[in-house]
């Protein structure tokens, strides 16, 4: 080629087909081997398959915009979410390797679910859906979907149907209490002098026995991942069905299992069989980059979905985190310019001077000075006069490192993944002075998001137990919360409300401990126990009250018996029925409800 062909040729793949915001970057070979001109193209077709992986690769590191990235390291990690299922993705890997994200989330997930448990008027039945809590582990189950909710706005739960049957179990706590109270009464009438009389309760030749529930119930509960399952038929109404979307391998196999020449009882119990596709159905496949051809429709009992707030004709729910990738992008950028900046630390220049404007150096001491700098090099001693000086010149580091540029972000990518806004005061200055008004607000946000999880799962799986069990669960059970209320902060308004409301009988015992995460059931043992071994020791006693008298130790102050109510024998026993007060038939009174363990 010649020297005016080259340089054309130079300027046109220069400047005419460099990569712009329209034209994607193409390259051009230019010979300047000196070699002749067909063997310079038959050298390059040679190497056509390097050119072409180069160029596929030039064109992914264009998004979808037709925008180019300038992430050198990570140039297709946030920028390229094309779809729906790539946005899941993106999102679930932030929450999960990203600092901030991943913290919050197990702070929110802590937040929400400390303790559950069911509440039913009917024990036996309340005892049956605990044992059933227990055994299919709901508190870490309801942890999972949480954490789901937070990464891709949407759940999909598969449900294991089994016949089972649940025996009732005694009251552990009420055994105690009656032997407690047992031990009370013998003590006291041991005092009097007179003989203790005997509590009935469950024991030899009148222990009942056990009534027991078969019910047919979901023994085992999992998650899907998002990314395999597509909404398919109609969608008004809550008509829409659930299909997987299977690769080859998963086709092959479930083809088998449901022409019944392999067994595998987990694909026969929740699919129905293949799905063939509408149109729709095939366009959805398409926008989300996933294959219509081997689609398999779940059965309508073994699958359903909770989503955060979304419309009937849309099929997915929007993934709220999707704004926080160009946050994490910047983030990106950050580290790598902060590390660019340590590393570039490490390395510095050394510059040695010798000699001024009026005494200028003299070769002969220039050379000594080369030849005493390789010794320094080894030995930190320089020698010299007032003419010599020396500078280590090395990255400036003014800005490395500096917390208020990470706080930027890292704030921003808390208040968005809460779903809530950055507290300001007036003049639009962020502040502290708001956070307890946004801790409020980010409360109730978590309380809502806890609570609609609650109502689908006591629609898909609460009530349809009970339809399936006509005449055995005739309640509808109730999932309740310890503590009920999610509180970032500690208000003493409320705390004073709750007593208040205690004091005029509004509200129960059982409730106003719960608030203060105390147990009911655990305190009533601990109380029973003081009565029978420490209260006559400790003496304990309120504000303006009798020397005489101990409001926490029962029936006996200091070896002195208080006065039982008017109308009420001296004995302590019921003038009906000849009890003891605060004992029936049964023993003693206890809490009615039980708990998951």
């Amino acid at each position: 080629m010649t020297d005016n062909a080259i340089e054309a040729r130079f300027n046109s793949s220069r400047y005419g087909n460099v990569e712009s915001a329209t034209t994607p970057a193409t390259f051009q070979y230019i010979n300047e081997s000196g070699l002749p001109d067909d063997l310079f193209r038959a050298a390059t077709r040679a190497n056509g398959e390097i050119a072409n992986a180069i160029e596929k690769w030039s064109a992914s590191l264009r998004d979808s915009g037709g925008r180019s990235s300038y992430d050198l390291f990570n140039r297709t990690k946030w920028t390229n979410a094309k779809h729906t299922f790539a946005t899941m993705s993106k999102c679930a890997w932030a929450v999960e390797n990203d600092d901030v994200l991943s913290t919050l989330a197990d702070v929110t997930e802590g937040l929400a679910f400390n303790k559950v448990r069911f509440e039913l008027y009917d024990s036996d039945q309340e005892d049956v859906w605990n044992q059933w809590a227990r055994d299919i582990d709901l508190d870490s189950k309801l942890r999972q979907q949480f954490r789901e909710l937070f990464k891709v706005s949407q759940v999909y739960i598969g449900l294991w149907w089994e016949n089972r049957t649940y025996q009732v179990r005694d009251e552990s706590v009420n055994r105690t209490l009656r032997d407690l109270r047992q031990q009370m009464l013998t003590k006291q009438a041991e005092l009097r002098g007179q003989e203790a009389p005997e509590l009935k309760g469950p024991g030899k030749g009148n222990r009942t026995r056990r009534k027991s529930f078969s019910v047919k119930i979901p023994t085992n509960m999992t998650i899907f991942d998002p990314t395999k399952i597509l909404p398919v038929g109609s969608l008004m109404f809550g008509r829409e069905r659930y299909a997987y979307i299977a690769n080859r391998a998963e086709a092959e196999a479930f083809d088998k299992a449901l022409a019944g020449q392999i067994r595998d009882r987990t694909v026969v119990q929740l699919l129905e069989g293949r799905y063939e596709p509408t149109d729709q159905d095939k366009v959805a496949c398409a926008e989300v980059g996933a294959s219509s051809a081997n689609l398999y429709l779940f059965r309508p009992e073994a699958i359903f979905r909770h989503a955060l707030t979304m419309s009937d004709y849309e099929r997915f729910s929007p993934v709220r985190l999707k704004s926080i990738l160009q946050i994490l992008e910047m983030k990106e950028h950050l580290r790598n310019s902060d590390r660019a900046s340590l590393i570039g630390n490490t390395n510095f220049i050394v510059v040695i001077k010798k000699g001024t404007d009026k005494l200028p150096a003299k070769a002969a001491e220039i050379e000594n000075l080369q030849e005493q700098a390789k010794i320094v090099a080894r030995l930190p001693v320089l020698v010299g006069d007032h003419r010599l000086s020396v500078e280590i010149v090395s990255p400036a580091l003014d800005n490395t490192l500096i917390e208020s540029r990470w706080q930027v972000l890292d704030s921003r990518l808390v208040f968005r993944a809460l779903q809530t806004f950055t507290p300001l005061v007036q003049g639009g200055n962020s502040s502290g002075s708001g956070v307890s008004e946004m801790s409020r607000i980010v409360s109730r946000g978590l309380e809502n998001r806890r609570h609609m999880l609650v109502r689908t799962i006591e629609a898909k799986i609460f009530r349809v137990v009970v339809e399936e069990n006509p005449g055995v669960l005739t309640e509808m059970p109730s999932l309740a919360f310890t503590p009920r209320r999610i509180s970032l902060d500690f208000d003493a308004d409320i705390v004073s409300a709750l007593l208040k409301l205690r004091d005029r009988g509004d509200i129960s015992r059982e409730t106003t401990l719960e608030e203060l995460e105390f147990d009911q059931d655990i305190e009533a043992l601990r109380r029973a126990r003081e009565r029978v071994e420490v209260d006559d020791i400790f003496q304990s006693q309120t504000p303006f009250s009798s020397p005489n008298q101990n409001p926490y130790q029962g029936k006996e102050g200091e070896g002195e018996e208080q006065s039982p109510p008017p109308g009420a024998p001296k004995d302590g026993t019921d003038p009906e029925g000849g009890r003891p007060r605060g004992v029936t038939e049964d023993g003693p009174r206890a809490k009615r409800g039980r708990g998951q363990s």
